[in-house]
């Protein structure tokens, strides 16, 4: 099997968490790293939060592999906008991972881990293997933007990013125009949308049709319910703002996207992203027009939904403790 080289940029997270469990149970990828970057929990927490979620989920795995290093990253956004961290906790919990260590399940011994910066091991990634590496960007763009200015060559040079983010047409899910990862840093974005890399867009559109029931994660042994304890705030979220019982699976599929491309429907158009200070700060206006030029960026629209959480769930048997 031809392997994806892959290296993860996000924030866990309950959905980044989730993300990474997929992409450690899928044999097609290869996961040269995970980055750490300021969003649903700041940057030091993310950092810890992915050695954590990264170490528990390589000691549930049926078939045990090497797990990537990870590195820390972004604190700072280029726009230096604040995030309420108190709404963040309301969906994500505490310490960004639900109930998943605070409850019965200590949390990994992690040994000391000064290593790279996530800028120095993406520039490193992106040099060493050009096209074939795939980023995919589960979080606010602060790393690959300070990347992108430090090294000009570095994301135009990759295969592709995906990146889980925006909205085409409809409203966002922080303000009426914006998504969360594209409103914590608009001019992040912006400065990664203009790069000239190979970027697909995996934003509400598709994201918010990708939903987990939460029957989905009854029953089952320990690691499905170390699942539920995971989502559980944000399935409470969930349920309290619209009546839904679940999960959406924004990041995990923005992950599957770099998998199986054949999940989504895009179109290649063009993007911008708001950056003034005004109510519209961090929209992304994609210019749906008939008579638009083709862009740069794929923009995904539709969604195959059943056949990627049937592929998302039997992910999820990789792990012991599953059934």
């Amino acid at each position: 099997m031809k392997k994806i080289r892959v290296v993860i940029d996000c924030d866990p997270g309950v959905d980044d968490a989730l993300a990474l469990a997929l992409a450690l149970a899928s044999p097609e990828l290869d996961l040269l790293a995970v980055t750490a970057v300021r969003g649903n929990v700041p940057a030091g927490r993310a950092f810890r939060n992915a050695r954590r979620v990264v170490a528990w989920l390589g000691a549930q795995l049926s078939h045990p592999r090497d797990l990537p290093p990870v590195h820390p990253g972004g604190s700072r956004p280029l726009g230096r906008d604040r995030i309420d961290w108190k709404a963040s906790a309301a969906i994500h919990g505490p310490d960004g991972l639900g109930r998943l260590f605070p409850g019965v399940l200590r949390p990994p011994r992690l040994e000391r881990n000064p290593g790279q910066g996530a800028e120095e091991a993406l520039i490193s990634l992106a040099r060493k293997w050009g096209r074939r590496l795939t980023v995919v960007a589960l979080g606010p763009l602060t790393n690959l933007a300070r990347v992108h200015q430090r090294d000009p060559s570095a994301l135009p040079g990759v295969g592709r990013i995906v990146v889980m983010g925006g909205a085409a047409r409809m409203p966002g899910n922080v303000t009426p125009a914006a998504e969360f990862n594209i409103h914590c840093d608009p001019e992040a974005a912006r400065v990664v949308f203009q790069s000239g890399a190979r970027i697909t867009l995996v934003g509400l559109d598709v994201t918010r049709r990708a939903f987990l029931p939460s029957r989905a994660l009854e029953r089952g042994g320990a690691f499905r319910k170390g699942l539920r304890d995971l989502v559980s705030v944000y399935a409470d979220f969930c349920k309290r703002r619209r009546g839904m019982d679940g999960v959406f699976l924004h990041d995990p599929l923005a992950l599957a996207a770099a998998i199986r491309p054949g999940f989504l429907r895009c179109e290649r158009l063009p993007v911008t992203v708001e950056c003034g200070r005004g109510p519209a700060r961090g929209m992304t206006v994609v210019d749906l027009r008939a008579e638009a030029p083709k862009g740069r960026i794929e923009v995904a629209l539709d969604l195959d939904e059943r056949s990627f959480l049937r592929f998302f769930l039997e992910r999820m048997r990789s792990y012991r403790g599953w059934s």
